[in-house]
């Protein structure tokens, strides 16, 4: 949605930006437009996969995709994100070491319930046929919008009026440019660190493609910060050593 279209009184019956809460014109039309996607949809069975601009498919994407549609066994769900973000480093631990054990187990993904997660992104979800009315109907009754649209979603899921889960490994990621974000005009060192995770745990990453962003960060850290992680930064696995300077720089204090 063009949020300077918002901003003018532009958008629907010209209330766009009159809608109530603090937000600016742009987190406004991004709750707006994604709200106005399951609008526009309800008057069909088929399930929706919303996407930001910033997300990225990879060559499996859509036979995931299918497979998730095509079993039988997973958990009942309203809304699936095909990647999010964690920005809390224990959880990011607890994902690597969980994508390790799936990996050994030759287990392609698995469904991550997200009730007691606090996740953040909304790039890129599902939606299940019978759940569009009632996620509509749900982000209709924000009459105030002061909360961003994925945390809105978070809020939703944490109190189980959703049932959100999330494919992981994640089938998609985060494109090159995803932090030129429409919203936040900077990027400080633990979103791009936040940002590399979602890429470096997705089920087509690839760490020889992380490892200028790695080094940037590994170079913004003094060797204090580097000491809680040194195990991993000390690892012949290539792939411990690669998350031992992300995930330093995720529980650095900020630049």
């Amino acid at each position: 949605m063009d949020a300077n279209a918002v901003s003018r009184g532009q958008y629907g019956n010209g209330q766009g930006a009159q809608r109530e809460g603090r937000f600016t014109a742009r987190e406004k039309g991004c709750f707006l437009s994604h709200r106005d996607i399951f609008g526009a949809n309800l008057n069909h069975d088929r399930p929706l996969f919303i996407l930001e601009d910033d997300a990225v498919f990879g060559k499996r994407t859509c036979a995931m995709v299918d497979r998730v549609f095509s079993q039988s066994d997973n958990p009942d769900w309203d809304l699936l994100f095909t990647d999010i973000c964690t920005p809390n480093i224990n959880a990011m631990v607890d994902a690597l070491r969980i994508r390790r054990e799936l990996e050994a187990k030759k287990i392609e993904f698995a469904l991550m319930n997200l009730t007691k997660i606090n996740f953040v992104g909304s790039t890129a979800y599902l939606v299940k046929p019978q759940s569009k009315r009632k996620v509509y109907d749900l982000l209709c009754a924000a009459d105030e919008l002061n909360i961003p649209y994925d945390l809105y979603l978070r809020g939703l899921a944490h109190i189980s009026a959703l049932k959100v889960y999330a494919m992981f490994p994640f089938v998609t990621s985060l494109s090159a440019f995803s932090e030129m974000s429409q919203i936040k005009s900077t990027v400080d060192r633990k979103q791009l660190a936040w940002n590399l995770f979602r890429k470096m745990v997705w089920m087509e990453r690839n760490l020889t493609e992380c490892k200028p962003a790695l080094e940037y960060l590994k170079s913004t850290l003094a060797e204090e910060e580097l000491v809680e992680f040194n195990s991993l930064l000390t690892s012949p696995d290539k792939e411990l050593k690669a998350f031992g300077i992300l995930f330093s720089a995720a529980a650095a204090k900020a630049a």
